[in-house]
């Protein structure tokens, strides 16, 4: 696994060569990118012109994540069906071999049963496309509960239903989000049972103090911590034993962090993945500032 930087979980914008540089400063090996405005920019211009801050940086693409709906009409779901072909072609060029999405907390389409099967012929008509280029699909659940207000049909909220309809479909792999797990009913015990080759990304993420899991929406999101509801170095180690190979990203709410700058935040969560899997027993690559200090000062002599 790798230490990824994922700027949306963490509410952070800014141009591409903003989001690479503070992903070098606080040693992420990996960063996800917006693929979807790769393309656009590839089209105004080129793919060389697009890419060339991505490839001076030599940083690895952790994922990207898939615009499209999958509470959409049937008609606007072929739409965007039809882009992930030149999506692809893009993310393939990167060397990219992850793409995520999350599926609907409710709808007021169909009932459980009907839209499961209509979930299910989705997820394996994108991951199709993506597995010409040999991209994997992760797919990931909204256990907010702003996801389930206002809608007549509850869908997947909980890691229950979650891993049904997941593992109902053989092309894709799982997202796998703690903060969700947590709210959404799940335990450590049900994570363990999935082995790292079946898991396309994860995301580490908190609930702060105080916040019942039965009520949290998505800006009750902290940093993740070591301990708690859910023991992220257990998790870690977990994810180790089981030769998990893809990106690891902190995430969290700006909301919890009202006043501060997106490098303060960057570094808190720099802090507080590598200090979860130090002890988990990995070895967390120093930041480049840190190999600049231990360089001996030799003084220059006066002329």
């Amino acid at each position: 696994m790798f230490k990824n930087f994922c700027p949306q979980a963490l509410g952070i914008n800014g141009r591409q060569s903003e989001l690479i540089e503070l992903a070098l400063t606080y040693a992420f090996r990996g960063m996800d990118i917006d693929m979807h405005d790769m393309l656009r920019r590839s089209q105004r211009s080129s793919f060389e012109d697009a890419s060339k801050y991505l490839k001076a940086s030599d940083i690895r693409i952790g994922s990207f994540t898939l615009s499209i709906d999958l509470d959409a009409d049937d008609d606007a779901f072929t739409a965007a069906v039809a882009t992930l072909h030149p999506l692809s072609d893009i993310a393939g060029q990167l060397e990219v071999d992850r793409a995520l999405i999350r599926l609907p907390g409710a709808t007021n389409r169909l009932p459980f049963n009907e839209f499961f099967d209509v979930q299910r012929t989705r997820l394996s008509q994108i991951a199709e496309v993506l597995g010409q280029k040999d991209i994997k699909l992760g797919v990931g659940f909204r256990a907010g509960k702003e996801h389930t207000e206002g809608k007549q049909f509850p869908f997947v909220s909980t890691v229950e239903t979650f891993r049904a309809l997941v593992d109902a479909v053989p092309s894709v792999g799982y997202m796998i989000d703690t903060w969700d797990w947590v709210v959404g009913d799940g335990a450590m015990d049900q994570l363990s049972e999935i082995p790292g080759d079946q898991i396309v990304a994860v995301r580490l993420g908190s609930l702060p103090e105080g916040v019942d899991p039965s009520m949290a929406k998505t800006h009750d999101r902290v940093l993740p911590t070591k301990t708690g509801l859910l023991n992220h170095v257990k998790v870690v180690k977990h994810l180790d034993s089981t030769s998990f190979s893809g990106p690891i990203s902190p995430t969290a709410s700006t909301m919890q962090y009202k006043g501060e700058t997106r490098e303060y935040l960057v570094q808190k969560a720099q802090e507080a993945i590598d200090g979860i899997c130090k002890d988990a027993g990995l070895i967390v690559a120093p930041l480049p500032a840190d190999l600049i200090e231990d360089i001996p000062y030799e003084p220059t002599p006066m002329m």
